[in-house]
């Protein structure tokens, strides 16, 4: 390449460094395969870059000369970052080289990637992180790279119970109890949010007792079987339950609840009209709710108009407050509403 090529060249890519000038790209899925570029000089063009070079796959099919430009620690982690996640082994060998430190990061995402080689590796650079790699590779239900981590010096096992709990490992979950976790009811609620019957009789046997969080969990995720099984094993926050099922507009949950022995319809009418479910706060009505000014403070914050008139029309007359509470939530609208019906009233 001779001197008048090597220029336009240069040209062409401080054209394209211009912020004015850099092309609009979609964001791409993957990045794409870097060219074969000295890793200095990649390592310039993300110095270059004031946001993630992600955004301009275009600039690592460029050669610019730049001379003697020593990145930045925070771009240089970037980097370090990206090679890792996309398993470029040599440039992260670089990265590091030149200065970039943040191993603990590298530690978490080669636990997340189940790479044992690369996991010797961080904790050779010096991460320490090693509860983090515990606590994700028990959701993977990796069972050798658990055994490694608590080697290192990992220590939290409530935190890997409530991991491996998520992922549906019981065989980790034996591991958890045996290395020293007790933290049971944490397991049981965790249990129940993803649905595992299995887990939620385990975590029962060994001690779990807050059934009440169970049946709130249980409501708010829907699953309905174990709402049962939270009310067989002695839940009875009912009351709890009926304004979760008002929240989530679960209206066969709020019906389960009143026949259980809920009787608090104004928390549940409270609740719909503040996530926006008018057909609760209908039901609620007719059950025999009567707090329709908490009502129209709770669709105001909210921001759900047509609650609104819906507790105006069944007798709210506290617009003073529904103004208040507009203006706090930035609800002009609703402002603007509420100033009316205030002044129709005087």
């Amino acid at each position: 390449m001779n001197k008048k090529e090597k220029r336009l060249i240069q040209l062409k890519i401080t054209q394209m460094l211009q912020p004015s000038k850099l092309p609009e790209l979609p964001q791409l899925p993957q990045l794409p395969q870097l060219p074969q570029l000295p890793w200095e000089i990649i390592i310039h063009i993300f110095s270059y870059l004031k946001e993630d070079p992600i955004q301009y796959p275009i600039l690592y099919y460029t050669l610019p000369n730049f001379y003697k430009i020593v990145p930045s620690n925070q771009q240089l982690n970037s980097l370090f970052i990206w090679a890792i996640e996309n398993e470029n082994e040599k440039l992260f060998y670089l990265a590091k080289k030149w200065g970039a430190t943040n191993f603990n990061n590298m530690l978490a995402i080669v636990a997340e990637k189940e790479n044992e080689k690369l996991c010797y590796l961080a904790k050779e650079w010096g991460a320490t992180n090693f509860n983090d790699m515990l606590a994700i590779v028990a959701e993977k239900g990796n069972e050798k790279l658990c055994y490694l981590a608590k080697e290192w010096g990992a220590t939290n096992f409530n935190r890997m119970l409530l991991r491996t709990t998520y992922g549906g490992h019981e065989d980790l979950c034996h591991l958890a109890r045996i290395w020293g976790a007790r933290d049971f009811d944490l397991m049981l609620l965790a249990a129940a949010e993803k649905e595992n019957e299995k887990l939620c009789y385990l975590a029962k046997e060994w001690g779990a007792t807050n059934f009440n969080k169970m049946l709130n969990i249980a409501t708010r995720f829907k699953h309905e079987k174990l709402c049962y099984l939270a009310k067989e094993w002695g839940a009875f926050f009912f009351n709890w339950m009926i304004c979760t099922a008002a929240e989530i507009g679960d209206e066969h949950l709020c019906y389960l609840a009143k026949d259980w022995g809920a009787d608090n319809f104004d928390g549940m009418l409270c609740t719909a009209a503040l996530y926006g479910h008018e057909s609760i706060c209908h039901l609620a009505k007719e059950w025999g709710a009567y707090s329709f000014d908490s009502m129209l403070i709770a669709a105001t914050e909210g921001g759900h108009e047509q609650i609104c008139y819906l507790a105006k029309e069944w007798g709210a007359t506290n617009f003073r407050y529904m103004m208040s509470t507009a203006l706090r939530c930035k609800h002009k609208r609703l402002f603007n509403l509420a100033k009316e019906w205030e002044s129709s009233e005087l």
